[in-house]
């Protein structure tokens, strides 16, 4: 930074313009790579959408065979004809397995033929016959026939040499409902044309390849060409445990993206590769378009700043020159520019200045004089602004005092309120805002000392709060409004001797519960539905029209709820002349300040 600075002005402003060159051709680069990035990866997420369409279409074609499959084995008409030996019933049951067969075909269009073969040989099928050179390589490669046999599987393709095309098969044992032995198989012959005219339909670039494998990778079926039933021997992939694979190859002299995903239904494998020259070639043009834009920004770029440096470090130079000369005590010189920015501006009022020494000297010692009066000034409204703030050691000075006072001329009353006053005025204001139950409750108890010496035993007080209780941690300052409106709109208004009961303690659902319950007056339902309304919708709303200056009970549980959560906070029962119950839901909070908060 320091050699920076010391170069010269149009040396800076040189190196300004090639860092801001630098960074367009940098830009322009991290765009184009970005560009291509963002290409390539929607284009090889659009390829891997059509795997996943393709897979969930071949898993749903195998599960339709398989249930037809199942429908078919298990008909009480096929499992008579496979093991009955009476000849006319055979001929009535083939009818009904015949006209089974022929609706199964046409509710499924990828079914080509059915054929059942029993444990004799005796071989039952729809009216489409049903190569016999399919059935032995079926029999040479799965051997159906023995008992070993006993699961279904999906063969790889086959062709049949009457029409030259390929099938693959749907083998599945059939087993007697009445002892569950192996009475015969059922094949379900299947054309692969189905599948190739659903891969003709996924359109990816002009020479993406897409296609399906079988277990011993022929090719199935394919969307450029390649014969069903050839091998292919480009393996792009590794064989794991892993379902699916992305990577980049090299195929037919281009980098392509090819992506794999096995069928776990038919052990098949579907392949996808991408030119990744094709991916990025509808950009070229934006991305040549941007090429030619940053060459003639940076051109531009030279140009302008080439003129701004002269136009700039010229007429600088021209000043620096002259305050040489100025340096010298040549101070009859007068600086000649003939700019009209602000160079000449500058010019204007160097020349100004030197015209006019003496009385900016002169100016100078006055505005130093002034600022000093001003600053005196400053202080001493700060210290009378000081002077005139209240402290509060004054009111605790002043309740204090009045205590004394009480001492001296021996009034108790006066000393026992003033004291409870000073220390509920301590309390109040103490920094922080978790305080032990146990100085909140010595808190409430200077309160209803106050109130038992203004109301002279008209209240009966009992608080029920285990030790444990008290060292545990809540707000400061939630239950003195509480007390307070139980007092004066509880207990006051009420005939007789009132009763207040605080009790605290620990729910069996794990948080803190303080009860503040009065026998007063009460309230009436309405009144009760009006005030639970207010709280809810976070109201300023005092019980019964307490003073507003009182904190009050919208306020204690709005305070609650955003320093614990929603969980927590106060409720109000009340019922007319029997009294009114408040209840504070607070979380644990041990005496170390950890708070454990319900889930």
């Amino acid at each position: 930074m320091r050699l920076i600075r010391n170069l010269k002005l149009k040396h800076q402003i040189s190196l300004l313009i090639l860092i801001a060159l630098i960074m367009m051709i940098l830009m322009q680069s991290m765009y184009n790579i970005f560009f291509n990035s963002l290409t390539r990866e929607r284009a090889a997420k659009y390829a891997g959408n059509l795997m996943e369409q393709v897979a969930l279409n071949v898993n749903t074609i195998a599960n339709n065979v398989e249930r037809d499959s199942v429908t078919i084995s298990y008909s009480k008409y096929v499992q008579e004809l496979m093991v009955s030996n009476n000849l006319l019933r055979k001929i009535e049951l083939n009818e009904y397995v015949t006209e089974m067969f022929t609706h199964t075909r046409s509710s499924n269009q990828n079914i080509y033929s059915i054929l059942l073969l029993s444990n004799n040989d005796m071989q039952i099928s729809d009216a489409l016959h049903y190569n016999n050179d399919i059935l032995k390589t079926l029999e040479k490669i799965y051997n159906f026939k023995s008992d070993d046999f006993r699961k279904p599987v999906f063969s790889s393709i086959v062709r049949d040499r009457s029409d030259a095309f390929y099938y693959y098969s749907y083998i599945s044992p059939i087993f007697s409902s009445f002892d569950n032995s192996k009475i015969g198989s059922c094949i379900f012959l299947l054309d692969t044309r189905e599948l190739e005219k659903l891969l003709n339909t996924t359109e990816l670039t002009k020479n993406s390849l897409f296609l399906i494998l079988d277990s011993d990778n022929r090719v199935i079926a394919s969307n450029k060409g390649l014969k069903a039933g050839d091998y292919y021997d480009n393996i792009f992939w590794q064989e794991g445990t892993s379902s699916t694979a992305k990577d980049e190859i090299v195929y037919e002299g281009n980098k392509s993206l090819v992506q794999y995903k096995k069928i776990e239904s038919t052990d098949w494998k579907i392949i996808s590769v991408l030119p990744i020259v094709e991916l990025t070639s509808d950009m070229k043009p934006i991305v040549t378009m941007g090429i030619w834009l940053g060459v003639i920004m940076s051109i531009l770029l030279t140009i302008i700043g080439s003129a701004f440096m002269y136009n700039t470090t010229r007429p600088l130079m021209l000043i620096v020159r002259f305050l040489s000369r100025v340096g010298d005590r040549d101070l009859n010189y007068r600086l000649k520019m003939p700019s009209t920015n602000e160079v000449g501006i500058i010019a204007t009022h160097i020349n100004q200045m030197l015209d006019n020494v003496e009385e900016m000297t002169r100016n100078i010692v006055e505005n130093q004089t002034s600022l000093y009066e001003a600053e005196l000034s400053k202080k001493q409204a700060e210290l009378s602004a000081l002077q005139n703030q209240i402290n509060p050691h004054f009111l605790y000075n002043t309740l204090n005092c009045l205590s004394s006072i009480g001492l001296a001329y021996d009034v108790s009353e006066v000393v026992s309120i003033s004291s409870a006053m000073s220390r509920i005025f301590r309390y109040s204001i103490k920094g922080q805002d978790l305080v032990s139950i146990k100085d909140e409750m010595s808190s409430i108890k200077d309160y209803l000392l106050i109130m038992d010496i203004r109301y002279k035993g008209k209240f009966e007080i009992a608080i029920e709060m285990e030790e444990s209780f008290l060292e545990m941690k809540s707000l400061k300052m939630i239950l003195q409004p509480i007390v307070e409106n139980a007092m004066y709109h509880g207990l006051e208004m009420k005939t007789g001797v009132g009763r207040l009961s605080i009790q605290g303690f620990i729910s069996e659902d794990g948080y803190m519960q303080i009860d503040v319950e009065d026998d007063g007056v009460g309230m009436k339902e309405n009144q009760l539905a009006e005030l639970r309304r207010g709280i809810l919708d976070d109201e300023n709303m005092e019980l019964l029209g307490t003073d507003k200056k009182s904190i009050g009970l919208s306020n204690i549980n709005k305070r609650i709820k955003l320093r614990f959560g929603a969980q927590y906070g106060l409720d109000v029962v009340s019922e007319a002349g029997k009294g009114t119950k408040v209840t504070l839901i607070l979380p644990i909070i041990e005496p170390t300040g950890k708070v454990h908060l319900l889930t």
